[in-house]
């Protein structure tokens, strides 16, 4: 009979343990149960709650189990409703009631589960933090690597205007980088420490809290008991947070998608990126890309089943928040694996900037720049302008004549029927505002795709990555150096060299 049915005369049904157990999915947080357990432990014998040579067994046996873990030998199976009971069932029967039976002083599984679900949160929002850097850093690579690569931009789907290619991976960077100050926010309020709350009322043993939480590397603890065990709003900012990351990278996932198509042709997976057709030997498929697209899905799935398992929950612990696990931590991973395909997507993806320019050759993007030319060179109004160009558009799709072709008499005689006065343009201002190669360097308002505005742009955000990247290896050296001294306090423990 498991170690926590005291109350009970009989062991579990087994049907009834199969479906409460999350053992199967405690695999997530095992490592992490056997950290929090050291630091508890250590705690309970600096506080003189456990003797010292108790505590050196205890932690001990769960320095074996971290080995075993490593190693890939620690199995985690049995009769247990979950890796806390697996852990302390284990200790207890290598060491017997008396001492094994010590770890859980001041502790119950509804902190203990608190502490070890913020841990790898912790862990995977750091993975993810680098991740955003890494596709963020390569994108402004790209960038500058196509300075000059002529590119459309489109509304609906349909042929906007004129663009570069460096402004579209730059707004790329910017929604990722918005991402990057929510995870950053996030992570501040994952990184608190909830143990010591016990089951939600606190502890009579003198419990020193904010010694876990140093020890552990967090950056204080969750004050009040009842809402460290009973909150679950950090998760669910975390996988908000992945939800909207997701999201910007499904789009860009669809752009690709679509550029890749032959109808497009804009870019072109390397075969390493791309996956071949079981039965047609001419297909290149974005499936890797276009799985990005799927997993989007199911994170933002995973944020509704987190709302809808809280939403009824009563405040403090019930099994319920069991359940927000799972989806908790594929939100995570799938964040996490799809950055890393999208970075190496972007690192190598050839974009096919000859077919960029043809297409925009072609356009009549460039009558907006000629309708904007009309208002700032010749004196009419917008919707004066919008109507001449409006009908010279309309002219040059029926003869199926290109927008280059329009001279400056041209311009004049449609104004002249359209408004009942000719009007002048100077020819230089006309080519250049018809020429996609010319027109965005006639852009004037901050942030467009000028050149100079680009050029302006990449450098500011390549020394913001700079600066992030810094803060990033702050975060994970101060972290690291909490968990080393937690190390060397527990072997001064084991080997006999602490007295409370």
């Amino acid at each position: 009979m498991g170690v926590y049915r005291s109350r009970f005369g009989r062991g579990l049904d087994v049907d009834v343990l199969r479906y409460l157990s999350s053992l199967g999915e405690d695999s997530e947080i095992l490592f992490w149960d056997l950290v929090g357990s050291e630091a508890h432990v250590v705690m309970l014998v600096e506080e003189g709650l456990i003797p010292s040579h108790d505590g050196s067994r205890i932690l001990g046996v769960l320095e074996e189990l971290k080995s075993m873990h490593r190693e890939g030998r620690l199995k985690v199976e049995g009769e247990y409703e979950d890796v806390h009971e697996f852990v302390e069932s284990y200790l207890v029967e290598r060491l017997g009631a008396d001492v094994g039976g010590r770890v859980h002083s001041g502790r119950s599984r509804n902190d203990q589960v608190a502490l070890d679900m913020r841990l790898r949160v912790r862990e995977l929002l750091l993975e993810i933090w680098e991740r955003v850097l890494g596709l963020v850093e390569t994108l402004l690579r790209r960038a500058e690597e196509e300075r000059g690569s002529i590119m459309l931009i489109y509304t609906h789907l349909q042929q906007a205007q004129v663009g570069l290619l460096p402004h579209y991976l730059i707004a790329v960077a910017d929604h990722l980088l918005r991402d990057l100050e929510r995870i950053k926010g996030c992570y501040g309020r994952v990184n608190r420490c909830p143990l010591g709350a016990s089951a939600s009322g606190g502890s009579i043993l003198p419990l020193n809290r904010g010694r876990v939480a140093e020890l552990l590397g967090f950056e204080g603890v969750v004050e009040n008991s009842l809402d460290a065990v009973g909150s679950r709003d950090w998760a669910l900012e975390t996988v908000s947070t992945c939800s909207i990351l997701m999201t910007h990278l499904s789009r860009v996932a669809e752009d690709l998608v679509v550029w890749a198509s032959q109808e497009f042709g804009y870019v072109e997976l390397p075969d390493e990126l791309a996956s071949p057709s079981s039965i047609m030997p001419h297909k290149k498929n974005p499936a890797a890309v276009e799985l990005v697209r799927a997993r989007a899905g199911r994170v933002i799935g995973n944020l509704i089943h987190i709302l809808v398992s809280l939403k009824s929950v009563p405040l403090g612990y019930s099994i319920d928040l069991q359940e927000t696990k799972p989806p908790l931590f594929e939100a995570l991973r799938y964040t996490r694996d799809s950055l890393q395909v999208m970075e190496k997507v972007f690192s190598k993806i050839v974009f096919r900037r000859e077919r960029m320019l043809e297409t925009a050759l072609s356009s009549y993007a460039p009558a907006v720049d000629l309708a904007e030319a009309l208002v700032k060179y010749s004196g009419l109004s917008l919707r004066e302008a919008h109507r001449v160009v409006g009908e010279i558009v309309r002219r040059l799709v029926e003869e199926g004549a290109s927008i280059r072709e329009v001279t400056v008499d041209y311009v004049g005689e449609v104004a002249e029927k359209v408004l009942g006065r000719r009007i002048s343009l100077d020819r230089q201002v006309l080519e250049s505002c018809l020429d996609p190669r010319k027109v965005v360097g006639m852009r004037a308002t901050e942030g467009s795709p000028n050149p100079r505005e680009v050029e302006e742009m990449l450098g500011k955000r390549l020394k913001l990555v700079e600066d992030e990247r810094r803060v990033l290896e702050d975060e994970r050296r101060r972290v690291s150096r909490a968990l080393t001294l937690l190390e060397e306090r527990v072997r001064e423990i084991i080997g006999g060299r602490a007295s409370p």
